[in-house]
């Protein structure tokens, strides 16, 4: 088990080394697990430090906006000091191979130039907080190329203090997904050290569009919702596409989008948030997500 955690933990900072609104982006929502809750959307460590009966990740009425904030505390847990961490991909441990493996993130078909928002740090000792960006784009065989990234570490603040990440982009390429890791502590790993987030946003590059065009605006309703989405444009478009991506970046429906309105069955898809986009001879003229409830 302290194989896994101590794999885990490396893991989280090598990727430091390899080349609109986020969902719940304050925080409000919060999933009860018994235990522990995890911030909805979100994934932490938490379901695998169970055996220890402490978590890194709970949910904090100190909060910027709205009712509630994501606390990450960095923890001592049996041989080696664990930070709380938060990301929009999907965390996979092992126990029994002890294998590890961070893997996706939120659909996003743009390019994102910076994440900006609130926090609060107590550190311990020399120690400071992370936060870490990432574009991607899969490849024709579905694996993962890091096209941008950006790096941040934050100081001590004992008040509300805003945060920007920049992105750096590695090349010109448009992304298929998006990926956040929030992490308590640095290189230091000191037990005891406590960041408080809140009230996430991230900024795109749009210049990735045509500025000479007019976004289209597109209405979503109902949204969440269990069974039957609707799209509404404000006219007929012979040549539209309408796009929906999963969590992972994956293409899982495609359909015309001529008249004003069309519906899209989602009764099969599995629960979570999906992105849309709305093309027009491959350009990009409307783009979002829905829940699937």
């Amino acid at each position: 088990m302290k194989n896994v955690i101590i794999s885990f933990v490396l893991m989280l900072f090598n990727m430091t080394l390899l080349g609109q609104s986020l969902p719940n982006s304050d925080f409000d929502s919060w999933i009860d697990y018994g235990p522990y809750e995890d911030p909805q959307f979100w994934n932490t460590p938490n379901e695998y430090l169970i055996l220890f009966g402490q978590y890194t990740v709970s949910k904090s009425t100190d909060a910027y906006s709205g009712d509630y904030s994501a606390m990450l505390e960095t923890k001592f847990l049996s041989v080696t000091n664990v930070p709380g961490v938060i990301t929009l991909a999907q965390i996979n441990v092992d126990l029994l191979n002890q294998t590890y493996s961070i893997d996706g993130g939120i659909a996003l078909h743009e390019n994102v130039s910076k994440l900006t928002g609130m926090y609060k740090y107590e550190a311990a000792g020399n120690d400071s907080a992370m936060i870490l960006i990432y574009n991607f784009k899969r490849d024709s065989v579905g694996e993962m190329d890091t096209i941008g990234y950006g790096i941040s570490n934050l100081g001590n603040a004992s008040t509300w203090t805003p945060f920007t990440v920049n992105m750096d982009n590695l090349n010109t390429h448009i992304p298929d997904t998006f990926n956040v890791i929030i992490l308590s502590s640095g290189a230091e790993l000191h037990a005891g050290s406590i960041l408080y987030v809140d009230s996430l946003a991230i900024e795109t590059n749009t210049g990735i569009f045509n500025l000479d065009d007019n976004r289209m605006i597109t209405k979503v309703y109902p949204n969440p919702s269990p069974d039957i989405v609707y799209f509404e444009a404000s006219e007929n478009n012979k040549d539209r596409i309408l796009r929906i991506f999963n969590v992972s970046g994956k293409l899982v429906s495609e359909l015309d989008f001529r008249e004003v309105k069309t519906k899209l069955n989602v009764k099969k898809y599995p629960i979570g948030i999906y992105t849309y986009q709305v093309t027009k001879h491959n350009r990009i003229l409307s783009s979002g997500s829905f829940i699937k409830q």
